[in-house]
This record gives structure tokens, C-alpha cells and sequence, in this order.
């Protein structure tokens, strides 16, 4: 189908009114995902830069599509701003030597075509600079910002990778795995081209908290990395070379490597801001032209504390999957000057090459710019599957959101809802934070040899509402014993050290009782329906449980002491 990628540039830059549906080339575009990749290509090729390497459906040269082909026009590639050093930027040409000297570096110890490369860096230059240099080399990379050392060392043999990268005080995080580590002194001398990647290789294996559970690596192909990057770059986001792109306190695991590769692709500048940094003073983002701005409501809030007005902003997006609290956005769009500003709903989900479904970009009436209308993104061939799991499709106008070929991909979680031509979001199979999964079984194995625990379960509760946003209640059984006055902060504290702040429940509940077990193992069905009938609150409270309890506690006591097993509680 032939594609006229000026008139489309132009209708989203108008926006459009989601009552009539998805415009006739954008329909197309799932039925032809081929040739619209193709007509993208062509226009993104542009003028006044080396023509792109990449052919869609040939070959994929992303360290020269990327870096290559804007060195010579002296642009930053990345800026961020710290509260002691202040604004500090990096060029595609620097960045385009630096990662070619680390490249060289890293051939030297062996790394090369499909060599599975874990990058344990939080965002910043040392990211960028190892994650060209594996492009460059043909590896396989995998983002892995620093966490709790048991997260870390799941994650780590989950992955099995050939090779790390990662600064020298990181090295404690690597426990068993130090030999792997990849030496970075930047000495190398470059010298030799970049890999070019056939579509079906795996570029990338990434972990995506989208994912059940999500310390799963994912296979990313760098078809759809590409195409997810051009579709991003030229239409989700609009960029142009030069713009500048911001997505503070979006969840690193979740967006990148695919805002980085929009934002790289197009000759744009990535702006990285800390919220922690934001938060004592917002002023660099308020600073500077942003052609795009991601926002979530912990970064909307802050700028409703600061009275911030974002004169600078010319689009800003929200991911659907977060909370619809439609009052507390229209007070953030008037109090930010934002009335006149496209916005857009935008979820992203990196380990599929990008974002999988988008709003219009456009102004909307004050009472509708915040909405829950999506589209699945131009270009991506999809369906809707039955919410029961089966693999059929969905027999109504509601169903879990599928992009195909779904064959070793993992399952969709969108519930997308079809009212005549419209889409809309409708929430997540089954309970996530904000659309991401919550690692249940990895927070209550952390607190296993805890001393004043009986046992730990995880108890997930909907707070209702159109996002159906979840709390993860931790339900701490203390036995005959009860919880010691820190023992809220003792937990915290030993999830945060130990797994890291993503994985702290949204609030502890504890209960001088024994939980109920099978074959050894917490029954996480029962400590449910216990807690969600009262049954737990009004046991706690009950003398005769109580006395049951200490009784228990005794007969555990003696069995231990005397090396018997110890018998499963009774209901």
C-alpha cells in the first residue's frame, strides 16, 4: 500500500478526533507493516547526513544509524544536569569515539557477534558509551541498573551472560559472577566497521517489568527494535534533529533502550533528569525547549508543589497504565499553562521495540485532555485475545491486546475495549503496579530467615477506578510473638537492601499468628481469603486464638529442639 508520509506527518501534528477512529493510513498500516517500515525509511533518510544503513526487513546497522550518521553535525547526543557539576552534555562525536575505543577494548577480551554483554549501569554517558560499543560489536545487550544484591544475582543467572560491564564500585553487586567483568580503560584504538544485524537476531535481552515474573529475560529482535525507533521518532513523539526528548522518573527497565534508540535515531537530544534532583529544584526542566516531555503523577505533583508554569513544553504524554485521577491532571494542565498543548496517551513497552499503544497528538477539550482513548501503534500488525487465556480470539469488543507474530513473545496484559471506532484502555490482566508486575515470590524469599517472622504473603488489593490500579499488601506473620515496635522499618529496610525501593509493598500488615502451610511453603490462597474475609484481624484478636497460638509456638519450639518435623498448621 502506498504511503504518503508528509500527509501523515501533517495529520498528527494536527491531531485528530478519536470519535471517528484511527485515520485510513494508519489502518493500513497494521494490515501492510512492511511497506509503511519502508515508506518511514525513506523519508527519514533526509539531507545534509550520510544516508542510513539500515535496510527494514534486510540488515540493521545501529551503531551508524544511530551515532554514524550525525557526528559531523556537532549536535548533543545526551544532556543531564547535576546539583554540583550543572548541566552537562555529550556529543554524538564524542559519544561516536568513546563507545568506538571501548568497542576495540571490549573485541580484545573477546566479545563479538552475539555475545550476551549485561550493562550495569544506571542512565548516564557510561550506559550510552557500553550499549554503542556492543551495538558496534554485534552483541546481545541487557540493561541491568544497579539493584539489591539478591535481585542483581537472580537477574544475573537468570541471564547466564557472557560478559559485564560495570564501574569498579559496582563490583560487590557481581558477587560470582566478578570474571565476567569486561575492562574499560579507554585505550583502544578504533578502527574497523560496525556489525550489521539481519532482522530476526536478537539485539537485546531485556527485562521487562511488563513481564510475569519480570526477572525473565525477553528476546529482543532487532526488527522490531528499528522499527519501533523510526515509528517513535518520526510519529509517536515527532522529533526532529536537534529537539530535545525528556522522560523524567519513567521506569528505566520498562522504556529503555527504545526512548534512547527514538531519540537517537532521529539526531535528537536525550535529556535525563534525576527526581530526586527535580524535586529540590525543577528549574532544569522548566529551562529548556522540550519538544517532548514524558510525565507521571509523582513528577506532576512535584511541579503542582513548585507552582511550575511549562511554557517550553510543546507535547507531553502520560502512560495509561498509571493512575486516572482526571481531577488531579486538569489541575496540573492549568496551573503548567498547558490548555493549548497537545498531549497524548503513550505506553511504551521496550522489550517490543517501542511503543505498543498511542492516543492522537493533539489539543483536546479541556474537559477530555486527560482520557484513556488508545490506539495500537501504526505499523504493528495486532489483535485482541480472549481474557480466558485460551489463545482464541476475543468473542466480544473487549480483550487482551496481542501483537503478532505473538509466537515466543510473552503474553499480552491490556485489557483494550472496542466501542465502535473508538479504543480504550480498560486495565491489566490481572493485579499490576501501574501495569508492571510485582515480584511477590522475590520479596517474601528475602524475608525468609528474618527472626521474629512466621512466615510472609503477599496480598494484592484493587483500589477500583478506570486504571484498576492495585496495592501489594505484605501480610507478616509474626507467630506467638509479637511484631517488635521497628519491625515495619526493620522489613523496609531489608527489602530495600536487599532487593532494592521496587520492590516495597504499598503498606505491612502484621499478625501474631502461624500462616498456614503445604508442603513447607507459605499457602498464599489461604492467607488471602484469610485477610480478605477478617478472619485474620478477628483471630488476632481472639483470646482463644491466642492461646492456640502460644501453644503452637511451644509444640514448634520443642519439635525443633528436638530435630522432629514440625507438623503444618491446622486452618
Amino acid at each position: 500500500m502506498p504511503f504518503d508520509v508528509k500527509d501523515i506527518l501533517r495529520q498528527l501534528e494536527a491531531g485528530f478526533a478519536p470519535e471517528s477512529g484511527a485515520p485510513k493510513w494508519w489502518q493500513e498500516s497494521w494490515e501492510d507493516p512492511d511497506g509503511f517500515a519502508a515508506a518511514l525509511a525513506e523519508a527519514h533518510a533526509g539531507r545534509g547526513v550520510p544516508p542510513p544503513k539500515s535496510r527494514p526487513g534486510q540488515q540493521y546497522d545501529f551503531f551508524h544509524d544511530l551515532i554514524v550518521r550525525h557526528v559531523a553535525l556537532e549536535r548533543p547526543a545526551f544532556r543531564t544536569h547535576a546539583r554540583i557539576q550543572g548541566w552537562q552534555a555529550v556529543g554524538y562525536r564524542t559519544l561516536h569515539d568513546l563507545a568506538s575505543r571501548r568497542a576495540s577494548e571490549w573485541a580484545d577480551q573477546g566479545v563479538e557477534p552475539g555475545a550476551k554483554v549485561c550493562l550495569v549501569h544506571g542512565v548516564g554517558q557510561e550506559l550510552l558509551v557500553s550499549l554503542l560499543a556492543t551495538l558496534k560489536l554485534g552483541g546481545c545487550f541487557t540493561l541491568l541498573p544497579p539493584m539489591g544484591p539478591r535481585a542483581m544475582a537472580t537477574r544475573l543467572d537468570a541471564l547466564t551472560p557472557d560478559f559485564i560491564a560495570a564501574e569498579p564500585h559496582q563490583l560487590p553487586l557481581l558477587k560470582g559472577h566478578e570474571p565476567l567483568l569486561l575492562k574499560s580503560q579507554g585505550r583502544g584504538a578504533p578502527g574497523f566497521t560496525s556489525h550489521t544485524y539481519k532482522p530476526t537476531d536478537v539485539v537485546g535481552l531485556l527485562f521487562s517489568p511488563l513481564v510475569d515474573p519480570p526477572h525473565t529475560p525477553v528476546a529482543l529482535t532487532a526488527e522490531n527494535a528499528w522499527r519501533g525507533a523510526i515509528g517513535d521518532g518520526m510519529l509517536t513523539f515527532g522529533l526532529s534533529p536537534g529537539d530535545l526528548f525528556a522522560a523524567p522518573d519513567f521506569p528505566v527497565l520498562q522504556h529503555l533502550p527504545a526512548l534512547l534508540f527514538a531519540t537517537l535515531l532521529r539526531g535528537a537530544t536525550y535529556l535525563h533528569l534525576e527526581m530526586a534532583d527535580l524535586a529540590l529544584n525543577p528549574a532544569p526542566l522548566l529551562e529548556q525547549p522540550l519538544r517532548a516531555l514524558g510525565v507521571t503523577p509523582k513528577l506532576r505533583d512535584l511541579l503542582l508543589r513548585h507552582r511550575a508554569s511549562l511554557r517550553n513544553v510543546q507535547h507531553w504524554f502520560r502512560n495509561p497504565e498509571e493512575p486516572y485521577d482526571a481531577q488531579a491532571w486538569r489541575t496540573w494542565v492549568k496551573q503548567c499553562g498547558l490548555q493549548a498543548v497537545p498531549s497524548s496517551n503513550i505506553l511504551v513497552d521496550a522489550s517490543a521495540g517501542g511503543a505498543v499503544l498511542v492516543s492522537s497528538r493533539g489539543v483536546t477539550e479541556p474537559t477530555t485532555d486527560v482520557h484513556t482513548d488508545v490506539f495500537p501503534v501504526p505499523g504493528r500488525a495486532w489483535t485482541l485475545k480472549d481474557p480466558n487465556e485460551s489463545g482464541q480470539g476475543a468473542p466480544t469488543d473487549v480483550g487482551v491486546f496481542t501483537l503478532l507474530p505473538d509466537k515466543d513473545r510473552p503474553p499480552g496484559h491490556v485489557l483494550l475495549a472496542r466501542i465502535r471506532q473508538r479504543y480504550h484502555y480498560g486495565g491489566t490482566q490481572g493485579f499490576r503496579h501501574d501495569g508492571r508486575t510485582y515480584s511477590a515470590k522475590e520479596v517474601t524469599a528475602a524475608l525468609e530467615d528474618v527472626p521474629f517472622l512466621a512466615g510472609t504473603s503477599v496480598v494484592p488489593v484493587s483500589t477500583g477506578g478506570l486504571a484498576s490500579h492495585a496495592r501489594f499488601i505484605l501480610l507478616a506473620f509474626t507467630g506467638a510473638t509479637p511484631a517488635p515496635p521497628s519491625g515495619e522499618q526493620e522489613l523496609n529496610r531489608r527489602i530495600e537492601m536487599l532487593l532494592g525501593g521496587d520492590f516495597l509493598p504499598d503498606r505491612i500488615e502484621f499478625f501474631p499468628l502461624f500462616p498456614h502451610r503445604v508442603k513447607g511453603a507459605v499457602d498464599d490462597a489461604w492467607c488471602a481469603s484469610q485477610f480478605f474475609t477478617g478472619a485474620l484481624h478477628r483471630k488476632a484478636k481472639d483470646p482463644m486464638f491466642q492461646a492456640l497460638t502460644a501453644l503452637r509456638g511451644r509444640l514448634l519450639e520443642s519439635a525443633a529442639a528436638s530435630g522432629e518435623d514440625v507438623p503444618s498448621p491446622a486452618r
